[in-house]
């Protein structure tokens, strides 16, 4: 039997079950195929003794839509060489612009880009003085209906931000009325999970209200953020409706960006266990490479540092993520059968000291270095040492 390529000796990751186990990994026509029970040949030996292979990371929520929205940054330099084979874009576009994004954007992008669609009909205005509008009599049902029966297996549920720069008045109304949609597309057979910016809430709004609102599959964006009332009560202790939350299985998502979280939060939940179901980078174009922000391993390795087990914040960027987005038949996992999307990273002990956005530093214990990444069995990006 003869495979395109071997990786062999490497640390594998389950990320079904969230462990290692050192085998080889077989591809051939950009698919995993079973170890062979025989002799074998193959096209390209590549070498993982000592190094970990792990599905392609799922960065599920980050701003891709590069030059149509002010903070769109770029897949390809942001995804490939951090070991991302698939990215979910976090609802940069309405339906007035959500076509334009596709078709100069994703289509043409190395990893597999989805995508949020934000209920606001002209999509995602950050770093602007009035954000998107979500008067819930604007949002257009009948377009955005129309694009989930185009568009059905790249968006994967609806974005809300639900903080004061865009609420004003309307309390959880804008979030009720994307719910009203989200369960009428559901009917129509489509996946539409309700994705929320929590950040700055009004008063109108308490977390206690958001997330009993919430329902299972829903996902909750910047769990561990730092402004107005956060999910910790007055003794420092998760708060019970974020727990009933999780319970009844709504995801927690870190989406770290730069100032949507802070090391005390991080520190403070982490000691309760509370860890992030999904890690994801939440780049927009000014903050690619730049620190607190950076990339999706530098989030991961700030996870680790404020405390969260490895194994975890792999699954986090691998099963959950594709679990949460519907796509674990096209990405999360090795099993056999799956695209060939891998990344080989390197996981380095460090004692680099990270800051958070409001001058905070905590003491790094293992950075995530990616060594090679490999989209449907073919070698997109490789470090030069490795």
């Amino acid at each position: 039997m003869r495979f395109d390529t071997v990786i062999s000796s490497g640390q594998v990751f389950d990320s079904t079950n969230g462990r290692f186990e050192k085998r080889d990994v077989f591809i051939q026509n950009g698919i995993v195929q079973p170890a062979p029970t025989g002799e074998y040949e193959y096209a390209v030996k590549i070498d993982a003794s000592g190094k970990y292979v792990v599905p392609g990371l799922i960065d599920e929520h980050a701003h891709l839509n590069l030059y149509g929205t002010i903070i769109g940054a770029n897949a390809d330099t942001m995804c490939i060489p951090n070991g991302v084979t698939t990215a979910c874009d976090g609802g940069s576009c309405g339906a007035s612009n959500f076509v334009q994004f596709y078709n100069s954007n994703i289509v043409r992008y190395e990893p597999d880009v989805l995508s949020y669609l934000n209920v606001s009909t002209f999509g995602n205005k950050s770093l602007c003085k009035h954000e998107e509008d979500h008067d819930p009599a604007d949002f257009r049902e009948d377009l955005i209906q129309n694009l989930f029966h185009r568009y059905p297996d790249t968006l994967r549920g609806l974005k809300v931000r639900m903080c004061k720069a865009t609420l004003g008045d309307y309390g959880m109304a804008p979030l009720r009325r994307a719910m009203e949609i989200s369960e009428t597309l559901k009917k129509e057979g489509f996946r539409c999970p309700v994705a929320i910016h929590y950040d700055d809430l009004p008063e109108n709004v308490s977390v206690q209200e958001l997330f009993d609102c919430m329902r299972p599959g829903d996902v909750v964006a910047h769990v561990y953020q730092t402004k107005g009332e956060t999910i910790f009560d007055e003794h420092g202790q998760i708060k019970p409706a974020v727990q009933r939350a999780r319970e009844r299985g709504v995801w927690m998502d870190d989406c770290h960006g730069r100032v949507h979280w802070s090391f005390p939060n991080l520190k403070r939940a982490f000691a309760q266990e509370f860890y992030p179901d999904i890690v994801s980078s939440d780049l927009v174009r000014v903050s690619e490479y730049i620190r607190p922000g950076f990339s999706l391993p530098f989030a991961m390795s700030v996870l680790s540092a404020a405390g969260a087990p490895t194994e975890k914040i792999l699954q986090a960027v691998t099963y959950t993520p594709a679990k949460a987005l519907g796509i674990l038949d096209r990405a999360g996992t090795l099993e056999t059968g799956r695209p060939a999307d891998v990344a080989i990273l390197d996981l380095k002990e460090t004692d680099q000291v990270f800051t958070d956005h409001y001058g905070n530093t905590c003491k790094g214990n293992l950075l995530f270095i990616p060594l090679l990444t490999m989209k449907s069995g073919r070698v997109a990006f490789r470090q030069i040492f490795f």
